[in-house]
């Protein structure tokens, strides 16, 4: 890889990691989402430097095209945001339904207690 490829992605790394750390400093973005994103942006960074080791773990499981793994590697970490995301919006339905629930349930006691 090109030394000018190389500060590209290190420069991509280091935006997105000042960039998540700035929405966190203005409270627009939660600090427990920011911990993963903080992990992605050094992953960027350490890509700089991964080709390296892509060619001997390719070599070492057969696969006969080195940058398919870095593909693979992208694929996997996205599969795992998305089921990380699921269960914040499953876990975030459930709030929502109890919180109607009791919103219903004291909207019927108010109306008992006019009535009477």
């Amino acid at each position: 890889m090109s030394l000018g490829a190389r500060v590209f992605i290190i420069l991509t790394g280091l935006l997105i990691f000042f960039f998540i750390f700035e929405l966190v400093r203005r409270r627009r973005f939660r600090e427990d989402l920011s911990i993963l994103w903080f992990v992605v942006s050094l992953l960027i960074i350490a890509g700089a430097g991964a080709d390296r080791y892509v060619n001997a773990v390719a070599h070492f499981l057969g696969v006969g095209y080195p940058p398919i793994l870095i593909i693979i590697f992208l694929i996997l970490i996205l599969i795992v945001a998305l089921m990380y995301f699921s269960m914040m919006i499953s876990e975030l339905k459930s709030k929502i339904k109890e919180l109607t629930q009791k919103l219903a349930f004291l909207e019927y006691e108010l109306n008992n207690k006019r009535d009477k």
